[in-house]
């Protein structure tokens, strides 16, 4: 396991990166005071998971395109999405409530690399990522088996887990995993032999 220790703070100053991150905060927190979307409720924890969403920049290879699973209140792939410009990102999002908070959120943040799908993985059959994400959706074998088919040749599986979840690497037979951890979380990096 591999520690990540990086200065996430002079990414996202950029202008490019901070302007549509403000969007999304401030829409964040708008929303989030009306519906359940997610338990952060002031800036400070919302800052603290652009940080986790971004930290994965130091080790992630190039990509073009990535699909995340079960986007939720956009972490991990909104965040990305603005440090990625020129990359395409498909949001997985089955729940109408959540697909409308993101879709509202992409066009605050003024991003035209994005699109939302409301559906599950296993419906979704007319695309496929380089870089598949998820966040906090389910067991990392599970997940693997439902989006396998969204997984391009030689793509990778990027998985946000808790710390007392790294163990899930062991359950991905047949791939390569690598396991990076800051604070109190995990990051399962992983790709088929």
């Amino acid at each position: 396991m591999q520690q990540i220790n990086y200065d996430i703070q002079t990414i996202i100053t950029q202008p490019h990166i901070a302007q549509p991150l403000q969007a999304f905060s401030d829409i964040l927190l708008q929303w989030a005071k009306i519906h359940n979307l997610t338990g952060i409720k002031d800036s400070k924890a919302l800052q603290h998971q652009i940080y986790d969403s971004l930290l994965p920049i130091t080790f992630l290879q190039p990509f073009h395109t990535c699909i995340d699973i079960g986007s939720g209140a956009g972490f991990p792939a909104l965040i990305l999405a603005c440090y990625y410009q020129k990359n395409a990102f498909y949001l997985l999002e089955p729940r109408k409530k959540r697909a409308s908070f993101l879709e509202n959120a992409i066009s605050h943040m003024q991003l035209t690399n994005v699109k939302v799908i409301a559906n599950y993985s296993y419906n979704v059959t007319e695309i496929q990522g380089d870089l598949i994400t998820s966040r906090a959706v389910c067991q990392s074998d599970i997940l693997v088996h439902n989006s396998k088919h969204l997984l391009a040749s030689n793509g990778h599986y990027l998985l946000y887990k808790g710390t007392n979840t790294a163990h899930e690497a062991t359950s991905l037979h047949g791939m390569q995993t690598q396991v990076f951890r800051h604070a109190h979380r995990t990051y399962i990096y992983a790709c088929f032999t």
